[in-house]
């Protein structure tokens, strides 16, 4: 409500400008042009009062725009004021046998847009009173020039003329504030699809920690198990048995931390905590832990200069969201795979590169808004979801484009966050 009263009072000012100025030209062009004098000083009195009002309009948008509440009744008044200044420049030229009479339409019109049904009867009913005064209490236009009648009724050519000002303004705002509302439609479309979304992902995060807990214990059994078979081992035994047995082990104990890492950043996601890193240094952290995780996989990565990298906004799922990408490029093509980083004034791009056979028509379409796999049977289409979820709650995007000579480029677009000494108590430490 506060956003589209102050889109109101907004367009309001602007309306009252384009009046103020054709109110001008009108006074001036009968009164100097057509040589129908006119009582200039109470009409143009009436207008500077206007335009004192419109300057103070145009500081209260300024301070909507900062946070300060326009009321209803404040643009219910605004239009009382533009009524009240009409009947007046109307009472000295003719009341109602003036043309532009029926210029009172055109803040009825925009009341019964923009305010509840109380203030517009109300303001209908302060028309119809003064209209109804102008009928019979009004100051006559002065008469038109000998022979200018001949040539054209100069009420004909004003109602004309006034036709063309009230539908103008009346269609150009109706029209204004359809866009407006359909603007607003939309908004509201994607805000509830990204809520869904976070419904989405916040059953997910309940099922991973469930799943977590779950397979704690049979992985510590496992643990222990290859510890005893491993001291139980013959001294005859071969190094390579040794060494498998070795793997198998550091491979339970990876498998544990990625459990224990899990629960961590489920609860520092929960706090919507977020920490300030350089760029370079979240693809070094990607990598390093890419690189436990498929140790079979070389990622190419051109020489990153640290003390260029911009400041990024990261919480605990970024780095995740970057690991799904970098799996589908390695499982895309494992032998092909690489990471860019780029930057402009307001973006960070980070370049996530493989040379597999692309991706179908519909995973472009939906860009992990949907549960859409490229990997069959193998994949279930999650990694996706959560990398796109992860990166519109940081107000950055994964856009995915084909790559010269074959393959895919999933470009992450990530905001640059400007470091100040305000942002002392935003950073944090990165474990």
């Amino acid at each position: 409500m506060i956003k589209s009263t102050t889109t109101s009072l907004h367009t309001l000012f602007w309306l009252r400008c384009l009046a103020i100025i054709g109110q001008i030209i009108t006074i001036f062009g009968v009164d100097f042009g057509l040589k129908m004098p006119l009582p200039l000083l109470p009409m143009l009195s009436a207008i500077a009062a206007l335009s004192i009002v419109n300057i103070y309009t145009a500081r209260r948008v300024q301070q909507a725009k900062q946070g300060r509440v326009i009321s209803e009744q404040f643009l219910a008044t605004q239009l009382t004021i533009d009524i009240m200044a009409l009947a007046i420049l109307l009472y000295f030229s003719g009341g109602a046998f003036n043309p532009f009479v029926s210029l009172f339409l055109v803040p009825l019109a925009i009341a019964s847009a923009i305010l509840p049904i109380g203030y517009t009867v109300c303001l209908v009913a302060l028309t119809i009173f003064l209209y109804a005064s102008l009928m019979t209490d009004s100051m006559p236009l002065p008469p038109a020039p000998d022979g200018l009648e001949d040539v054209v009724s100069l009420h004909i050519f004003g109602m004309w003329i006034n036709f063309v000002i009230s539908a103008s303004l009346i269609a150009g705002f109706i029209s204004y504030l359809s866009s407006k509302i359909r603007a607003s439609d939309h908004q509201l479309a994607r805000t509830r699809e990204s809520q869904l979304r976070q419904e989405q992902i916040l059953a997910l995060g309940t099922l991973a920690a469930g799943t977590a807990h779950e397979l704690g214990t049979p992985l510590s059994t496992i643990a222990v198990l290859v510890t005893e078979l491993e001291q139980q081992l013959p001294s005859q035994t071969s190094t390579e048995v040794r060494d498998d047995f070795a793997l198998l082990r550091q491979q339970v104990n990876q498998c544990k931390q990625i459990l224990s890492g899990m629960l961590q950043k489920v609860e520092l996601a929960t706090t919507q905590q977020f920490s300030l890193i350089s760029a370079t240094q979240l693809v070094n952290s990607v990598l390093e832990k890419f690189q436990l995780l498929r140790p079979m996989v070389v990622v190419k990565v051109p020489k990153l200069i640290e003390h260029s990298s911009p400041l990024l906004a990261c919480d605990a799922t970024l780095e995740q969201a970057l690991l799904n990408l970098l799996n589908n490029a390695a499982d895309a093509s494992a032998e092909h795979v690489e990471i860019r980083l780029s930057h402009n004034q307001q973006q960070a791009m980070i370049d996530i590169c493989d040379k597999g056979l692309g991706f179908p028509q519909e995973v472009l379409t939906v860009r992990g808004t949907e549960f859409i796999s490229t990997k069959g049977e193998q994949g279930m289409g999650i990694g996706l979801f959560l990398a796109n979820a992860t990166l519109e709650r940081l107000g950055g995007d994964v856009v995915f484009l084909p790559r010269e000579g074959g393959g895919v480029i999933a470009r992450v677009i990530l905001p640059i966050h400007r470091h100040t000494q305000t942002d002392r108590t935003y950073a944090s430490h990165r474990d």
